[in-house]
């Protein structure tokens, strides 16, 4: 993310919700929001908002470096990283790194990923950039959708929910990208399972990631935009582990798993599961079967996308 698309982007954030995009299309035409034809659309148009930067202000990673850990000076152990491991190579992408540019289009173990981090929801995931029998590029297209910011594929510019995986408008509309598992965690506690990883370079000599344009958006209570359910009894940054498995979702609330003693064994649709919280680091540790989907994400975030959860532990009513 350049300074021009930072200062874009927070000056959107203190202003509120997210604006509705381009002027309604003619009868019979396809909508039209931030220069994307809303084809084959599968969520309501007027749901599609403008995030604040244009298409491509905040620009993807498309030719990543990487470093040894002895050269990475740019990320600490105690900072909290991406790791992916695939195909006999692990990797590691810093978060103060990817929300600047939210998408790392890599190659590792000779797969095509997409490596990609959305600082508003909070949600770091990983996908195989495939999808119809051919390979995808994503940018960023400067567009929300549930207050998640939406990718878009280069070869036919479909539109993509970056915590969903699937192409909500254009050619590929209904398709689904393949999840890789990733986790994020602190770079010492990725290290303790893969030591020999190579860590991502910083992409651009133009912006000092030491600082971060989000700091106060981390505390703000407020969501972004618009969004399809709430749930106003947690803050709405607080982070969550979320697991999805048949159809079924339940939520992890970092406050709930610490006032619980911070580690956590449970049964999730007769699957067993672990769970640890640092709320020193802010990162989750857990252990879930491979047909467990799990996702870590803000509270509003979660709930938005899967507005039937189960809340582990739910305490009830709440008074904040």
């Amino acid at each position: 993310m350049g300074i021009a698309a930072a200062l874009a982007l927070g000056a959107a954030l203190a202003a509120g919700a997210a604006t509705e995009g381009d002027a309604p299309p003619a009868t019979g035409a396809a909508p039209e929001v931030g220069g994307f034809r809303l084809e084959k659309l599968r969520v309501p148009a007027e749901h599609v908002l403008s995030g604040g930067p244009k298409r491509d202000e905040i620009q993807s990673v498309d030719a990543p470096r990487f470093a040894s850990l002895e050269e990475a000076t740019w990320v600490l152990a105690e900072n909290p990283v991406i790791g992916l491991a695939l195909g006999g190579e692990a990797r590691v992408y810093p978060v103060h790194l990817i929300e600047r540019h939210q998408i790392v289009n890599d190659v590792v173990g000779g797969t095509p990923v997409a490596v990609t981090y959305d600082p508003l929801a909070g949600t770091p995931v990983a996908y195989e950039r495939k999808a119809a029998g051919r390979t995808l590029s994503f940018g960023v297209a400067g567009l929300l959708y549930n207050a998640n910011f939406l990718m878009y594929d280069r070869e036919t510019e479909s539109l993509w929910s970056q915590l969903r995986g699937d192409a909500v408008a254009g050619a590929l509309s209904g398709q689904r990208l393949r999840r890789i598992p990733a986790r994020q965690e602190t770079l010492a506690a990725w290290l303790e399972r893969h030591p020999d990883s190579r860590v991502l370079a910083p992409p651009s000599e133009s912006i000092d990631y030491r600082y971060s344009p989000f700091t106060s958006y981390w505390v703000s209570d407020r969501v972004p935009s618009r969004v399809d359910a709430t749930d106003e009894r947690f803050h709405a940054k607080e982070v969550v582990l979320g697991v999805v498995r048949d159809g079924k979702a339940r939520a992890y609330l970092g406050s709930l798993v610490t006032a619980a003693g911070g580690e956590l064994d449970d049964e999730f649709q007769g699957r067993k599961i672990h769970v640890a919280y640092s709320s020193r680091d802010g990162v989750f540790r857990y252990e879930a079967p491979a047909d467990v989907e799990v996702t870590e994400a803000y509270w509003f975030a979660w709930k938005a996308f899967h507005p039937d959860t189960e809340v582990w532990r739910d305490p009830g009513p709440v008074t904040r």
